[in-house]
């Protein structure tokens, strides 16, 4: 079974395995992954599960929604690989995946 591993800025991993159906933002949350909050639930309105999903990895995911990209803009350190993870969805065809955690979700 593939893991998303979460990497804060310290370089500090958490491995978690994946479950289809989830996101990697439920994934966080349902493991008390430290650094993804998660305040809406998933509903693309807080911008508190923010993390950077490296460019190789973008084709096994949907592009962002106009939606996250309006969210997006007001997340604190954005770059282009900014990426709200309760938009991607984890299923069985994955390979492990890494995510990189902003220095803060507020």
């Amino acid at each position: 079974m593939a893991v998303v591993k979460y990497i804060d800025t310290n370089d500090n991993v958490t491995e978690v395995e994946m479950e289809a159906g989830e996101t990697v933002m439920s994934l966080a949350v349902n493991n008390m992954v430290d650094g993804i909050v998660g305040e809406c639930g998933g509903a693309q309105a807080c911008a508190t599960c923010h993390c950077y999903l490296d460019e190789s990895l973008s084709k096994y995911f949907s592009p962002r929604s106009e939606m996250e990209e309006a969210m997006l803009e007001a997340a604190p350190e954005r770059k282009e690989s900014s990426r709200l993870s309760c938009q991607l969805e984890l299923n069985d065809d994955l390979p492990d995946i890494e995510v990189r955690l902003p220095a803060s979700q507020y």
